[in-house]
Formats: structure tokens, C-alpha cells, sequence
């Protein structure tokens, strides 16, 4: 039987989308992965190749505000999670030195309920205080690009959550937020539905007051491939073969031991045939270990040529890119 042992590291990262080892809460799919092979060397009786997995993603996390402030709460609903979520993420990045940051983005928004001047420059508040709550902890602004956004939602922001709940009147909430009039005249037409106004400031407007952090990364995984060298088993040695007993027992007395002898010609024989078996299953064995090393060796052949389709495959493309580098500066200096 064949020997081969193969430890594949890649596993569906060659073939698939590499999702990182962050926590990944976006819901846009991962790329595809994208494998590049570093190097290949022989290690005893095994080829190792040694690939960097390579891929893009996003880490994005919600922190909840209360009505009116800008200052954070940690212990707020659902801000533990999102937090504790952040920290391992940032741990991560401490261990793992290929995944890099390309971007951070942190946005505040105010809920639309309250003077809209007032929403606007909360919502900046909120993103600055919590800029400075990572700067302070993992310092963001020294290591990476940080972007500082705000929005103060309107009315219309609030339709899908409405439209999804089983709220009072919600008929008629939708109707005012689909109306014409301004933020201001909702917000009065709001109130005056007072079970309606009630669920919406304790289970639809709370979820606007809110920062979103998002984190973009470029990762990067080095993965090793060990493949054994097949090796052709060696051929069995043939057995000589044993001589039949030259005398069958037929009776055993106490007195001594009755014997029939076996006929000359048929022991002859025997011994003949046995020894033609013997013969026929030691080529068996031999074709058949000839043929699992041509096997072997076609194996490792193909590898090579894979390896070399796709080193060759990398040098290409990047000396295309460095063609194109070096048109796009001769035209910049032209300019």
C-alpha cells in the first residue's frame, strides 16, 4: 500500500474566503482569499511550502448613549458586550503583527426627538467623547488614521423599527413620519398619542443614541503545508520454502511409532508447486512496489509544478506592477 501523509495547514483558507481571527460583525461577505507561496524547502523525508493567506475586513461595534449626555457609560444596556468585544479585538492585533489597520471610523448620532441644533452638536460630543475613551485606552489617534463623523437622525430613520414592532398605534405613527411636516411638528404629533410616544422613548428611540466604531483591517495569515515524501515500500523476501515432514504418523504405541511413508514423486511435486508460488507472489510484490514509486514520483513532480506555476505566476504580476509604477511616475513627470 502507498505511503502518503500530508499535514495541511491551508485547510479552506486556499479555497475560500479567509474570515480572520477577529470578531467580525459586519454584514457585508468576506473577500476572497488571496494565497501566495513564500517559499519551499525539504525537510527530511518531508517537503514543506510555506503560504501567506491574505485578506480584508471590517470590526464594527455599537456603543448605546443616554438621553442628553455625552459622556459614556460603560455598565449601559448592551455596552458590556460591545466592549469586552472591542478589548480582544485590540488584543488580537497585538498578537497577530500581519493583520494591519488601514482605517478607524467613529461616528455619533443623537435621536431625533429635541431641537435638531442641539441633536447636531451632541452627536459630535458623543463621537468626540468616545474618540477620547480609545485614545485614552488602546491610543487610536497615535497608531492609526482616526475619522471623526456625526449625524443627528431624523424622523424617518425611526420607520423601519416602527414598522417592525407590534407598538400602539403604529398605523398612525407611520403616518405622521411618511407626513410632509417638519421634525418639530412630528415630534407634537407624536406626543399626542400618548401610549405610542411611551414606546417609542423606551424601546425605539434609546437604540439611536448611539456611537459606531468601525475598524479597518488588512489580515494576513502565514500558514505551513508539510507533505511526506512517498517511499516505496521494500519488496518482500522470499521465504524458502519448508520440506514436507518425510514420514506421516498413522499409529503411536507405547512400545515405539508406526510411520507410512510418503511417495517420492508427490513430495517432489508439492515442493515444486510451493516454490513456484513463493516465485510468483515475490514479482507481484516487486511490480507493485515499482508502480506505487512511479506514482510517488509523479506526485511530487506535479507539486513542483504547481509550486513554480504559481511563484512564476507572482513574479509576473508584480513586475507588471512595477512597470506601471514606473509609467504612471514618468507621466507624472511629464506633467
Amino acid at each position: 500500500m502507498k505511503t502518503f501523509a500530508s499535514t495541511f495547514a491551508l485547510s479552506l483558507a486556499l479555497c475560500a474566503a479567509a474570515g480572520a481571527t477577529a470578531q467580525t460583525k459586519s454584514a457585508v461577505p468576506a473577500p476572497a482569499a488571496d494565497t501566495v507561496l513564500l517559499s519551499e524547502t525539504a525537510d527530511g523525508d518531508y517537503i514543506v511550502r510555506r503560504f501567506i493567506v491574505k485578506s480584508r475586513g471590517d470590526a464594527d461595534y455599537s456603543i448605546r448613549y443616554q438621553i442628553n449626555l455625552a459622556t459614556l457609560n460603560a455598565a449601559l444596556n448592551g455596552n458590556p458586550q460591545e466592549l469586552d468585544g472591542l478589548n480582544a479585538f485590540v488584543d488580537n492585533l497585538v498578537k497577530d503583527t500581519l493583520r494591519q489597520v488601514c482605517a478607524v471610523t467613529i461616528t455619533g448620532y443623537s435621536s431625533p426627538d429635541g431641537p435638531l441644533k442641539f441633536n447636531e452638536a451632541l452627536a459630535a460630543k458623543r463621537a468626540g467623547d468616545f474618540k477620547a475613551y480609545v485614545d485614552r485606552k488602546y491610543d487610536f489617534s497615535k497608531k492609526y488614521k482616526v475619522t471623526v463623523n456625526s449625524v443627528a437622525e431624523d424622523w424617518e430613520t425611526c420607520r423601519a423599527l416602527v414598522a417592525q414592532s407590534s407598538m400602539p398605534d403604529r398605523q398612525s405613527v407611520l403616518n405622521v413620519i411618511d407626513g410632509k411636516q417638519s421634525s418639530d411638528q412630528k415630534e407634537l404629533a407624536l406626543k399626542k398619542m400618548p401610549a405610542a410616544w411611551s414606546y417609542l422613548k423606551k424601546n425605539v428611540l434609546p437604540k439611536l443614541r448611539r456611537v459606531e466604531l468601525t475598524i479597518g483591517y488588512g489580515a494576513g495569515n502565514i500558514v505551513e503545508q508539510r507533505t511526506m515524501i512517498p517511499k516505496p515500500k521494500p519488496a518482500p523476501q522470499p521465504q524458502p520454502a519448508q520440506p514436507a515432514e518425510p514420514y506421516v504418523v498413522v499409529d503411536e504405541q507405547v512400545n515405539g511409532i508406526i510411520v507410512e511413508m510418503p511417495d517420492r514423486h508427490e513430495y517432489k511435486k508439492e515442493v515444486r508447486e510451493e516454490s513456484r508460488e513463493v516465485k510468483k507472489e515475490a514479482r507481484a510484490a516487486e511490480r507493485l512496489a515499482k508502480k506505487e514509486a512511479r506514482e510517488a514520483q509523479k506526485i511530487v513532480r506535479q507539486q513542483e509544478k504547481a509550486a513554480k506555476k504559481i511563484a512564476k505566476k507572482e513574479a509576473k504580476a508584480a513586475k507588471k506592477a512595477e512597470k506601471a509604477a514606473k509609467k504612471t511616475y514618468k507621466e507624472l513627470e511629464k506633467m
